[in-house]
């Protein structure tokens, strides 16, 4: 489209018109008060330059790959990032006010600890190329580098935060944004005919539960801790009745508890469980994760430990505290010579979700590859049917027993594979005694061959644990799960091959089970 040509006359015209608009705009501006520069310029200066921190501090953390995958990053806002449970409150948190803030303020702290991860994982040579830069910002720069980047990146997320916060469009959009997509890839669901190669895969599905349900009536069978076994306990703790501190717990303006770091650990020192195998081999026995100087990771199975973490999920308009523990063996040995899901690596989740006065409401299980997910609900709980047929909705290999005073969960595991097949009671349990350290340490570990107090993190920035692929990845990606079988980080758990499911839905239990009141209950809700 052009526009149609004017004789000369008329240009002159339009000529003479543009100068006197020219002229009287002038005038105009000549006439009006101009403003001060410091009020013109000054409050999007540190914005901006704040902004262009986080754009170096990023780009050299995706230069070295010390990127944190653990929770998402929020597009056009570098200072947060979310997960799975908190995007589950934008509706929340549209409303305004204190919910939005305590919003804001999750989502600040969750990327402030994904960027002091990267910053702690970096090398010398990024470290001292962000310092320089921040300490020409800081009029106090602290005297160590690695410090200096983190006070800056620290300032820089409080202004950004503070400037969205105060802004009706960067609210707006933070809310559309903080979202956090599936671990599922459409495209490889298409490319591989998912509705059609979805129906052997859950005919296999259901053979493995088959046999799951076996092996557990099998073992049930079988007297536990028997001579041959070894089981590996939590370390004694004297812990007291929590019910009136987890009672008194706070909650912030979304509903979640606000638990202090003694009630956090004492909860984990009550619910810690028994891990039961048999005894002899070396990949039967749980230990430390390290870091060898190459950089591949090492189980150090003379050091029994458990790590673990605290989580939040909804149900019946509720948030419920969870209990996380993670033990590591160093393989999953082959059981043949065409074995498909043997590698170096093999991690067991367990986890607690307590009701809201603190006792077992679920408990459930993964491999750390988000496999064999397993469901244990207690008498509070029972299934809801599955929204269609063919898909893994809910697999209860058998109801929970209930711990009494003193008793502890016991998991026996199958010697290799690692299977969970039976779930006992044991009164103050004697074994090998395990410790615990946070599951955070995971993402910054020792390296000790590299330079001098190098740290690197056990996940990739993929989420994944380099070097524990599976053969079984070549025949599983229709089902759109990235490279299936290899062990990853938490957030990435992908729990289902038929359907879609994760392990931090923040919906799993109220999209996949109902309250069952207690007998003689006056139908009130807990």
């Amino acid at each position: 489209m052009g526009f149609a040509r004017a004789d000369a006359p008329q240009l002159q015209a339009l000529r003479c018109l543009w100068a006197a608009l020219l002229l009287a705009a002038l005038s105009a501006c000549a006439s009006w008060p101009a403003p001060s520069e410091p009020a013109a310029s000054q409050p999007d200066e540190p914005v901006a330059s704040c902004r262009a921190w986080f754009t170096r501090l990023d780009r050299v953390v995706i230069q070295h790959r010390v990127n944190d995958a653990e929770d998402h990053r929020v597009a056009g806002f570098p200072q947060l990032r979310s997960s799975r449970f908190l995007a589950s409150f934008r509706e929340r948190a549209a409303q305004g006010g204190v919910a939005f803030d305590d919003w804001l303020g999750l989502l600040q702290a969750r990327g402030t600890e994904g960027h002091g991860i990267e910053i702690a994982n970096l090398p010398g040579a990024g470290i001292e190329a962000l310092a320089a830069v921040a300490e020409g910002w800081n009029n106090s720069p602290p005297k160590d580098p690695r410090a200096a980047v983190a006070e800056q990146t620290r300032h820089c997320a409080q202004v950004l935060t503070d400037a969205d916060r105060s802004a009706t469009v960067r609210r707006t959009l933070l809310l559309e944004r903080a979202q956090v997509p599936d671990a599922y890839s459409t495209l490889a669901r298409a490319l591989g005919v998912y509705a059609i190669t979805r129906l052997p895969f859950s005919a296999g599905v259901q053979r493995w539960q088959q046999d799951t349900l076996d092996a557990f009536a099998r073992e049930a069978q079988v007297a536990p801790g028997g001579p041959s076994t070894t089981r590996f306990v939590p370390r004694a703790s004297e812990v007291g009745d929590l019910g009136d501190a987890f009672a008194r717990a706070p909650r912030n303006a979304l509903g979640i508890p606000q638990l202090d770091e003694r009630l956090q650990q004492q909860l984990l020192d009550r619910h810690a469980p028994v891990f039961e195998l048999p005894t002899g081999a070396g990949f039967d026995r749980i230990g430390a994760m390290t870091l060898a100087p190459g950089g591949t990771p090492r189980v150090d199975t003379s050091q029994p430990l458990v790590y673990r973490r605290m989580a939040f999920t909804r149900q019946a308009g509720q948030t419920l505290v969870q209990l996380v523990y993670l033990a590591w063996f160093s393989e999953r040995p082959r059981a043949g010579s065409f074995d498909l899901l043997a590698g170096q690596l093999d991690g067991l989740v367990w986890r607690v979700t307590l009701d809201v006065h603190g006792q077992p409401l679920l408990y459930d299980t993964i491999h750390a590859c988000g496999c064999y997910h397993l469901f244990f609900p207690t008498r509070s709980l029972r299934a809801r049917p599955a929204p269609e047929p063919g898909i893994e909705w809910v697999f209860i290999p058998g109801e929970a027993p209930e711990p009494g005073a003193g008793e502890r969960m016991v998991l026996r595991l199958v010697s290799g594979s690692h299977y969970l097949t039976a779930l006992n009671t044991a009164r103050d349990p004697v074994g090998e005694p395990y410790e615990h350290r946070a599951e955070s340490v995971l993402r910054s570990l020792p390296w000790p061959g590299a330079e001098s107090g190098a740290r690197r993190s056990l996940y990739g920035p993929d989420s994944l644990i380099a070097g524990t692929q599976r053969g079984e990845r070549y025949l599983f990606w229709p089902m759109g799960v990235r490279d299936a079988g290899a062990q990853r980080q938490w957030g990435h758990h992908a729990t289902a091959f038929v359907g879609r499911r994760h392990f931090d839905d923040p919906d799993l239990i109220d999209r996949r089970f109902e309250r069952v009141e207690p007998a003689g209950a006056g139908g009130g809700s807990h």
